[in-house]
């Protein structure tokens, strides 16, 4: 029994015998087992002279302290389908560092480590996991050194997160107020003396009443999940999605292929994703309506290919593109061209549609501090889906993998060239660097669990 002394009465307070607390499950440990192992306990506390000691078993399960997980993606009748895509775990993440927190990118694809480690990791580009001003080094995690955090979103892209969902709630508002006013314009219709107007006028204002429902019960949501965001994920800490785990050296012209070498991969705490993680499936977002995105898949009425839109707007990402298939592509445009009719969703420009026609970039990067030098490599090159339809591809998106319509993927984005606007985005073919990610991380694969 303890004994201290209490400094204001001078007399000596007892606390009672000390005990051990030990968390057990209660559904699967019986009342005999602990009996047997506090005994072994006490015997071992009493070979060492440690006496007048209790054990006391209480039901504990150890979780994890992940902070706030990842929502579900929503369907397409959800009150949040316009505001809910930042944080939920469907390829098109945008995300940041620690280190950097306001800059922003990202994340191409989920893959499984393999081995016997069989970590969750996610794959973006070296530049924006690595500030351009760290040595052109490589970058590798290390058990005892400071942990390289990547987040989900910038600060830059939580702050528009927050004002996106301010804004979609300030709309539904607008569309009820507008909807109130046409109501009571068609009561005074229905008051007027022509019984065909009147009878129009009570079907509309039926109709009316009846979206007004809808759209006030739609107005609860972004304002509860605006109040959960801001309390849940302004906070960096709760934001980490796992450290950075190896960025080899910026490099131009790797290899026989003279591609492109700007790669990083990061862990993923899995229990992060929450339940709603489905692997490697895009977010088609809500740039595009369904039928507009289908229609862009057949920009001719003889395509000879198929697409159907993925339900809750999730493309199922399967398999690569092959060299053979960049340089000779099975699709073709609306001038019967030849080419892929190619995806991405990116933190800049989220969900957008070009055109891969074979074309091969070369590439010349010049040294800030000497413009006579300079290096040149290969790219895989996307443009635009049309002259009217918006730039592919925007700084920010870097990182964003790049596939098909069939779902296959092509490459991940890297950068892009233009003078007022991105005419040209540069990718690096995924059917080469996941070789290079394979000399790294042997068994990685993308056959995520899920």
């Amino acid at each position: 029994m303890f004994e201290v002394d209490d400094e204001d009465s001078g007399e000596e307070t007892h606390m009672g015998p000390v005990t051990i607390w030990i968390g057990v499950s209660l559904d699967i440990t019986s009342a005999t087992a602990a009996h047997d192992a506090a005994q072994e306990i006490l015997a071992l506390l009493s070979k060492n002279e440690i006496v007048d000691v209790d054990i006391d078993f209480r039901g504990s399960i150890y979780r994890r302290h992940v902070g706030p997980v990842l929502v579900p993606p929503v369907n397409d009748l959800d009150p949040l389908l316009e505001v809910v895509s930042p944080i939920n775990p469907a390829l098109g993440l945008y995300i940041s560092t620690r280190v950097r927190p306001n800059a922003q990118g990202t994340m191409a694809v989920y893959l499984a480590e393999g081995g016997k480690d069989n970590r969750l990791l996610g794959l973006s580009c070296r530049h924006v996991l690595i500030s351009p001003e760290e040595p052109n080094t490589p970058v590798t995690w290390r058990p005892n050194a400071p942990s390289r955090d990547v987040l989900l979103l910038s600060g830059c892209a939580f702050n528009k997160f927050v004002d996106f969902i301010k804004l979609k709630a300030r709309k539904d508002g607008i569309i009820v107020e507008y909807w109130n006013r046409l109501i009571e314009r068609l009561k005074r219709q229905e008051a007027g003396g022509d019984t065909a107007d009147a009878t129009r006028a009570m079907a509309s204002r039926i109709k009316a009443e009846r979206l007004v429902t809808e759209a006030e019960e739609a107005m609860e949501a972004p304002q509860t999940f605006l109040k959960t965001v801001d309390r849940k994920w302004r906070t960096i800490n709760n934001r980490v999605l796992g450290p950075i785990l190896y960025c080899p050296p910026i490099s131009l012209g790797v290899g026989n292929e003279r591609f492109t070498e700007d790669w990083g991969m990061f862990q993923i705490d899995r229990a992060k994703l929450g339940t709603g993680f489905q692997g490697n499936v895009m977010d088609l977002g809500t740039n595009m309506t369904l039928d507009e995105f289908t229609c862009k898949c057949f920009p001719r009425d003889d395509a000879n290919w198929s697409f159907t839109y993925p339900n809750d707007r999730l493309l199922p990402l399967v398999g690569t593109i092959t060299d053979q298939q960049m340089h000779h592509p099975d699709m073709f445009d609306s001038n019967h061209e030849p080419c892929l009719l190619v995806v991405k969703s990116g933190n800049s420009t989220g969900t957008t549609i070009g055109r891969a026609n074979g074309v091969f970039s070369v590439v010349r990067e010049y040294y800030a501090h000497d413009m006579n030098i300079n290096q040149t490599s290969m790219e895989w090159g996307i443009f635009s889906y049309s002259e009217g339809s918006g730039v592919f591809s925007e700084p920010g998106d870097s990182g964003s993998i790049i596939a098909d319509i069939k779902g296959r993927i092509g490459g991940m984005l890297t950068g892009g060239s233009g003078t007022d606007k991105v005419d040209m985005t540069y990718a690096t073919p995924f059917w080469w660097l996941l070789e290079r990610i394979k000399a790294n991380f042997p068994d990685a694969h993308l056959g995520v669990d899920f």
